[in-house]
């Protein structure tokens, strides 16, 4: 009976977690799957995509990264001109360069001119081109220390596959804060072949 009983709570649990991760599916940028290398890397060919982008005092997943968050936040959900609310969309995307910064992906189907103005000086709209990134997933709650190691490991598979890592790492964070199972988290660096 107890077995019984366990095995009930259980199946439980998991028809709740599916549930919740139904609920947390947000648009994602569409990309192409160039090729997998060895340790799951991807290499993905991504086109141009608009984003709203603040700067951050640090690359940093703690503070610095959730003041960015909850400034880009507040334009997505109608911090801006027309007092218009978009949509979610995933990832959340950390540059870590010399200048750190946070930026959304601004709704899949709308143009840079389209979307309104910010009344955030801090908030930049702007395209990025199209760009071909070398990507490591990875789960569980991502700190400082997670980026370092995985960063490591993922440009050390991509320089052995023969790419030219540019510029800095990307961190991707796909989940709310409050999702406990199926956590997803990606490093990223932009790459191209040697000539």
């Amino acid at each position: 009976m107890k077995f019984l009983f366990l095995g009930l709570v259980l199946f439980l649990v998991f028809l709740a977690g599916r549930r919740l991760l139904a609920l947390e599916k947000v648009p994602e940028p569409a990309y192409h799957r160039l090729a997998t290398l060895r340790g799951g890397v991807e290499i993905r060919e991504y086109p141009p995509l608009v984003v709203a982008k603040t700067g951050l005092s640090s690359g940093s997943l703690g503070r610095p990264a959730n003041e960015g968050f909850r400034r880009v936040a507040r334009y997505l959900f109608g911090g801006n001109d027309r007092s218009e609310s978009m949509a979610m969309t995933a990832p959340v995307v950390m540059d870590m360069g010399d200048q750190p910064s946070l930026y959304f992906y601004m709704p899949f189907d709308r143009h840079e001119e389209d979307l309104p103005a910010t009344s955030d000086r801090s908030i930049l709209l702007q395209t990025l081109p199209a760009r071909t990134l070398g990507v490591l997933r990875f789960g569980g709650y991502a700190g400082d220390k997670d980026l370092e190691r995985y960063s490591r490991r993922l440009k050390h598979i991509l320089e052995g596959e023969g790419w030219l890592v540019e510029g800095p790492m990307l961190y991707m964070g796909y989940n709310a804060p409050w999702t406990l199972v199926g956590r997803r988290n990606e490093v990223a660096f932009e790459v191209r072949r040697p000539r």
